[in-house]
């Protein structure tokens, strides 16, 4: 079967319908992803291509202008993205690159979207042997699957059954024009030198070694399918009643291993950074059996994990902010919070929230300080705002990040917990609420 019909038929077998679907091509301006590019209008499909300006070689912009000519060529829509390279946290180039290129793509996709990219049989390869010298396990070795999640819509990589070799004789077949990185052929990055050092090696005693290895990554695929289905059940059993927490009593009763196979899974499911074993012992081995009121913190990349008494929270690493600072609201307009990424608004309710008369007179908001004292709606006494959040099992690190509204000098709102019985609205009346939302997320009430 030609190149063409190879990638129809497994255009065919995904369980994703294509056909009212918008396909954007990640277009390097390389060989491979113009080939995909090609096969794309072969086929019929709607798509467009995307271009990540990087910045990081000196011909980038001449890469742009190229991918910009042979998409007016072919008829295709381009777009070229600049993104920030930051590999100021520890993180390698290719890395920080490659993280940046994802989150672009992902923010450029809409619901009738699907990201293909040109990764082929020989990136394959590549990418089971860079996470075998990481001592990956079955998720790693697993390597790049045909067809996963990305935000609101999916990546397909419908070229991993292809050689390189067949994809070039395809371009040349088809006299393509392509631009290549010189940043390719520089063996300082992993990849590239298990491209140019090892896999030739390996390739001269087994000419099939690109095919031999990622057969070993599908069945590395179809195990983790097995493995994933355990750790579905045993999150069910050890899920904490708030969102991405587990109960650390329950998590303990498992054997080792399915309990890091389930700190794993749950890790993954909720979107965060994906944590090497190293990561995985140390939670088992300075968080879990930390006494109930120790506040231990692991902290990788971007993610955290925090124990507060009985349960495990996993959620982005915390940012500094001033909690000294004042912020004057009017509430017709929604306050934004950008040191923690916050914003408030009042939405228009009935029988709770504050009272308009209340919130015409002015209103600040300011973190919590200590010594503050609240009357919440509906109790008969004044209690201390520690207390109160002790009782409702406020994470202690989320204490002093929880927006407090004051209305004449006095708290009138911990936001999405209590009103004061002072300005809260009778039941029949309209009301206002203050509703804090955490940008990108569902707002908290």
């Amino acid at each position: 079967m030609d190149l063409r019909g190879h990638f129809q038929q497994v255009l065919e077998s995904l369980p994703i319908d294509l056909a009212d679907r918008h396909c954007v091509v990640a277009y390097s301006g390389g060989l491979d992803s113009h080939v995909l590019l090609h096969l794309c209008l072969a086929s019929g499909l709607s798509v467009r291509a995307v271009h990540i300006h990087h910045g990081l070689q000196a011909e980038a912009d001449r890469w742009d202008a190229h991918c910009n000519e042979v998409c007016a060529q072919l008829g295709v829509a381009y777009t070229c993205i600049h993104v920030d390279v930051d590999t100021g946290r520890g993180i390698s180039p290719e890395d920080a690159a490659r993280k940046a290129r994802y989150l672009a793509l992902e923010e450029e996709l809409q619901r009738d979207h699907i990201l293909l990219t040109a990764h082929h049989q020989r990136d394959q390869a590549e990418t089971f042997l860079l996470q075998l010298m990481r001592a990956a396990g079955a998720a790693g070795l697993a390597a790049m699957p045909v067809v996963k999640n990305l935000g609101r819509s999916y990546h397909v990589r419908p070229l991993l059954d292809i050689s390189q070799e067949q994809l070039r004789h395809y371009a040349e077949k088809h006299h393509l024009v392509w631009v290549d990185d010189p940043s390719n052929a520089d063996t300082r990055y992993d990849r590239n030198y298990i491209r140019k050092e090892v896999l030739p090696k390996l390739k001269h005693n087994w000419p099939n070694a690109d095919q031999a290895i990622s057969q070993s990554a599908l069945l590395q695929q179809e195990s983790l399918e097995i493995i994933d289905a355990m750790a579905a059940v045993d999150l069910a059993a050890v899920a904490g009643l708030q969102t991405n927490s587990v109960l650390i009593s329950r998590l303990l009763q498992l054997p080792l291993a399915r309990q890091y196979n389930v700190l794993r899974y749950w890790i993954n499911l909720a979107g965060y950074d994906k944590p090497k074993r190293n990561i995985l012992q140390e939670i088992g081995d300075s968080v879990l059996p930390a006494a109930e009121d120790a506040t231990p913190l692991v902290l990788w990349g971007n993610t955290e994990i925090r124990r507060f008494r009985d349960t495990l929270y996993i959620l982005p690493a915390l940012t500094s902010h001033e909690t000294q600072h004042v912020y004057a609201w009017d509430g017709e307009q929604p306050l934004l919070i950008d040191a923690l990424n916050l914003e408030l608004s009042l939405e228009q309710t009935r029988g709770k929230g504050l009272q308009q008369t209340a919130i015409v007179r002015g209103m600040t908001v300011r973190f919590r300080q200590g010594g503050e004292q609240l009357r919440p709606h509906g109790r008969q006494h004044t209690h201390s705002l520690k207390k109160l959040m002790q009782q409702a099992c406020i994470p202690p690190w989320q204490r002093n990040r929880i927006p407090l509204i004051y209305i004449e000098h006095q708290l009138a709102c911990v936001c999405g917990y209590w009103i004061a019985d002072s300005y809260a609205v009778s039941q029949d009346h309209q009301g206002w609420l203050p509703v804090c939302r955490t940008l990108g997320r569902k707002p908290t009430r």
